[in-house]
């Protein structure tokens, strides 16, 4: 009976997705209280019900509501229209679930910091987090991660999440056999290695090109390096490359098993030997190539100390590309980041990667005081259309307008500058695509990104996560060592092969060998345990 229940709530879920984008009705106009009444009533456990009864008791007697805080980052800190979108969301959600949510807002760059201090000094109640930023498995190791398979949590309080989040990638998201932190609704493949470049640069120096079915510009290395060559020339006010700290990450294949560097798969498709970056062929290819650009003048002098992101280098004006991983719907939302229109050029190969469906993981504080409250609140967010709708998109009217197809944009002298609410971090939410897609998407971009994860290349390690708790002397000082670095050489300001040298020496001398020879033999268990050793 529960499965038939869990299956119909399933349906009735990916039944809203396709009606809300097939029908072009506007949120004010969209009915969809029928759909959803049908969903808790098929979803809902006597348990569940009970909690919401509990909380309505007590406040009664108090007046006050129970408050989960869900932290997110964005890529220029606190939107102007933050406020205006929690009380819009808490009128929701006081009469469903009687609590409210904060949302705190916290820019990218120091969102790792903001909440480590959190998290650590508790002097902020923090219940929901992104726990990619900090490092799903450091997360786990330091104690700041629930296990929400803990007295059936999730089960219980967040039937909707387990239906819409297979149990495939569910297991993908288990450390030590418990799950400490749940994926949203997004593309967990990606096309590796994508270059986007402003397409009014690209219109300056009259470079043709031609967008395919996918809005993408298959290209190579050599045609990216004379693209930058014309436009360095064209605009030498300009810096060609905004560079950012996830090379490897977004301009390649390989495979950091365990989220870090020290132990690779390089060919993760098929090769099972775990080796180190820093002494591969790809390695010295780009920072190679990253030197030969430093010293072009593509980079510029402080890119070490510049941490802004990427894009909101390019939408000051100052820049005019950078390095990304493409998907179905990119090109519009490396758009709106940029602030311009952006024209995507791929190199690379589609792959879900071991850490495809952790690379974005949203994880609940194990110091929560109400992880009942926490879990049916983020329930909520994922199954609510009219919930994610605000968080995605923001207020009808005010942050958006809808046009008669369906599709939703800026509302007249609403533009990427003035916007009170256009964080552009739809990947990071629970659920984008039980939302209104934006004008340039094609309305069936969330069945799009089913397909993309389908069909894409798999890493046999998917699901693969290391334990390195017994190690965290020796990844602690080779974090160290590789934040010294790294960065100067893959931004081109050390010389590529002696920098690479000390870099490796220095590596060693703090235990890399032993490090990857324990990641490659507990990836060899688990291999044989989920492959039989084939």
């Amino acid at each position: 009976m529960k499965l038939v229940k869990r299956m119909t709530v399933f349906l009735l879920l990916m039944s809203m997705m396709l009606n809300l984008t097939a029908c072009g009705k506007t949120t004010s106009e969209r009915d969809t209280s029928a759909t959803i009444s049908e969903v808790e009533e098929t979803g809902m456990s006597d348990e569940y019900r009970q909690a919401i009864e509990e909380r309505r008791a007590a406040h009664e007697k108090t007046g006050e509501y129970k408050k989960i805080t869900y932290a997110i980052y964005t890529w220029t800190g606190r939107p102007a229209g933050i406020e205006r979108i929690q009380e819009a969301m808490n009128k929701i959600l006081r009469e469903k679930l009687c609590l409210e949510i904060e949302l705190l807002a916290l820019d990218f760059a120091s969102y790792r910091q903001d909440i480590q201090l959190y998290l650590t000094n508790n002097n902020k109640q923090i219940d929901w987090y992104g726990g990619n930023v900090l490092g799903y498995t450091s997360c786990v190791n330091n104690g700041f991660c629930y296990d929400l398979d803990e007295n059936n949590l999730l089960s219980t309080y967040g039937p909707g999440i387990e239906e819409l989040v297979p149990a495939k990638y569910q297991e993908a998201c288990k450390y030590a056999g418990h799950l400490y932190g749940i994926p949203p609704i997004k593309d967990y493949a990606i096309t590796a290695t994508a270059i986007v470049i402003g397409k009014e640069y690209l219109d300056a120096i009259g470079y043709e090109y031609k967008e395919n079915e996918k809005q993408e510009v298959p290209s190579s290395w050599e045609e990216i390096e004379a693209i930058y060559k014309q436009l360095h020339e064209k605009f030498p006010d300009k810096y060609v490359f905004a560079v950012a700290d996830n090379h490897f990450g977004q301009g390649s294949v390989i495979d950091n098993l365990g989220n870090d560097w020290f132990g690779v798969l390089l060919d993760p498709t098929k090769d099972r030997k775990v080796v180190n970056l820093m002494e591969s062929d790809e390695w010295m290819d780009m920072v190679t190539r990253m030197n030969r650009w430093n010293k072009m003048g593509f980079i510029p002098a402080d890119a070490l100390t510049d941490k802004t992101s990427s894009s909101a280098k390019i939408k000051s004006g100052t820049y005019m590309s950078m390095l990304a991983q493409s998907k179905p719907g990119y090109k519009t939302q490396i758009s709106g980041e940029c602030g311009r229109e952006m024209i995507v050029f791929t190199l690379g190969r589609t792959i879900i990667k071991s850490s495809g469906i952790t690379s974005v993981i949203t994880c609940l504080n194990r110091a929560t005081a109400d992880p009942v409250a926490a879990v049916q609140l983020m329930n909520e967010l994922y199954t609510d259309p009219e919930l994610s709708t605000l968080l995605v998109w923001g207020e009808e009217g005010t942050d958006y307008v809808t046009d008669p197809d369906g599709h939703i944009h800026f509302p007249d002298g609403v533009d990427t500058r003035n916007a009170e609410w256009y964080h552009t971090m739809n990947w990071e939410m629970p659920n984008q695509y039980i939302c209104p897609v934006w004008v340039g998407d094609s309305p069936d971009l969330g069945s799009m990104i089913m397909e993309f994860n389908a069909q894409a290349e798999t890493s046999i390690a998917l699901g693969f996560t290391f334990d390195n708790s017994a190690y965290s002397a020796e990844y602690a000082a080779l974090q160290n060592i590789y934040d010294e670095y790294a960065n100067q050489l893959l931004y081109g300001f050390l010389d590529p092969v002696s920098g690479t040298q000390e870099f490796n020496d220095k590596l060693k001398k703090a235990g890399l060998n032993r490090y990857i020879a324990e990641k490659q033999r507990q990836f060899d268990v688990w291999y044989v345990g989920n492959y039989g050793g084939k």
